[in-house]
C-alpha cells in the first residue's frame, strides 16, 4: 500500500505540474524515478493513466477519473502527516496575514494575544488593507476576506456569516422617530454606502420574500468605518455588519431596527490561502486557531 500511495503522490504531482521534470524537482527526486513510480502505479492498476510524448503530457480517460480521487487521497494523507507533525513538534516561524482593517482591528488583533500564548514561537505579520491582495504574488500565507464568493483559485474556509443589522443612534431616533415598516425608511435620513447599495436601493428578506426600498440621505461614503461613525454620530440610519457594531449595540450607542428583516445579500467572512499541497505547521496552527475562535457561532452575535 505504501508503494501505491507513493505512486499516487507522484502521479498527482505530475498532473498538477504538467511534466515529469517539474514534478520530480518539487518532490526532490530524479525524473527517471518519478517516471518509474507512475509506471509501477499503472501496472498495479492495469490501466494506462498518462499519454506521454516528447512534446506533450496528457491524461487518459481513466487517468482523469483516477486523478479526481487520487488527489483527494494524497491530500488527506498529507494532512494526516501534518497534523501528526503538529502534535510532535512545536510550530515556529513567521506567518504573513492580510485582512480587511475593520475586521482585523476588532477581532483578529484581540485574538492574537491568546494565539501567541498558545504558540509562542510563531510570529504573525498582519497587513491591513481593503484591496484584494494576491496572496502568492505578494508573499502572504493567509487572507481574511469579507466576500460574497471567495476567489476560485484559493482554498476557502468560512469563519462566519457576515450578517448585517439596520441601526441608528438613540439621538437620531429621538429627533426623527423610529421606523416601524420598511416603507418608513423613505422619509428618513440614511447613510449611504454605494459599494453595497448602488443608487440607494436597500434589499431585505423576510419569510422567504424579497423587498427593496429606495432611500436617500445627506451623507455618503466609500468606507464602512465612516458609515459606522456617521450612524453613531446621529447622521442617519444604515445597515452595518454585526461584527462592527456588536459592542455599540450592547452598550446602547446604537439601536437595532426592523429586526425581523434580513439585510440582503448576505456575505461571509472567509479564511483563504493558496492551494499548496503542504501547509507549513505554523500556518495550519493559525488557521485552526481562528476557525475555532470564530465558529460555529461568532462571539459578536451574542449579548445584544
Amino acid at each position: 500500500m505504501d508503494d501505491r500511495l507513493n505512486g499516487m503522490r507522484v502521479f498527482a504531482q505530475v498532473v498538477e505540474s504538467k511534466s515529469f521534470s517539474a514534478a520530480a524537482e518539487k518532490l526532490g527526486m530524479s525524473k527517471s524515478l518519478a517516471s518509474r513510480h507512475v509506471s509501477a502505479l499503472e501496472r498495479s492498476l492495469s490501466v494506462k493513466l498518462l499519454n506521454r510524448s516528447t512534446r506533450r503530457l496528457g491524461l487518459t480517460e481513466g487517468g482523469a477519473l483516477f486523478y479526481e480521487h487520487c488527489a483527494r487521497i494524497v491530500q488527506e494523507a498529507e494532512l494526516a502527516e501534518q497534523r501528526l507533525a503538529l502534535v510532535q513538534a512545536e510550530p515556529a516561524g513567521l506567518v504573513k496575514v492580510t485582512a480587511v482593517p475593520a475586521f482585523a482591528t476588532r477581532h483578529v488583533l484581540p485574538a492574537l494575544g491568546d494565539f501567541h500564548r498558545k504558540h509562542p514561537k510563531i510570529q504573525v505579520k498582519l497587513f491591513c488593507s481593503n484591496r484584494t491582495v494576491e496572496l502568492s504574488d505578494e508573499g502572504f500565507d493567509v487572507g481574511i476576506r469579507v466576500s460574497f464568493a471567495p476567489a476560485p483559485h484559493l482554498v476557502a474556509r468560512k469563519l462566519a456569516v457576515n450578517r448585517s443589522v439596520l441601526c441608528a443612534s438613540p439621538a437620531y431616533l429621538e429627533r426623527h422617530g423610529t421606523p416601524r415598516r420598511l416603507e418608513d425608511l423613505r422619509r428618513h435620513q440614511c447613510v449611504l454606502f454605494p459599494a453595497l447599495a448602488p443608487k440607494g436601493v436597500w434589499t431585505f428578506r423576510h419569510d422567504g420574500r424579497r423587498s427593496t426600498v429606495q432611500v436617500g440621505g445627506a451623507f455618503e461614503t466609500d468606507e464602512m468605518d465612516a458609515v459606522r461613525a456617521a450612524v453613531v454620530a446621529g447622521l442617519g440610519i444604515s445597515p452595518l455588519p454585526v461584527y462592527m457594531v456588536a459592542d455599540a449595540l450592547r452598550e446602547g450607542q446604537l439601536i437595532p431596527l426592523l429586526r425581523k428583516y434580513r439585510i440582503a445579500p448576505e456575505s461571509a467572512i472567509y479564511l483563504v490561502y493558496p492551494p499548496n499541497r503542504t501547509l507549513a505547521s505554523r500556518v495550519r496552527a493559525l488557521i485552526d486557531f481562528l476557525v475555532e475562535r470564530f465558529g460555529p457561532v461568532p462571539p459578536w452575535e451574542a449579548g445584544w
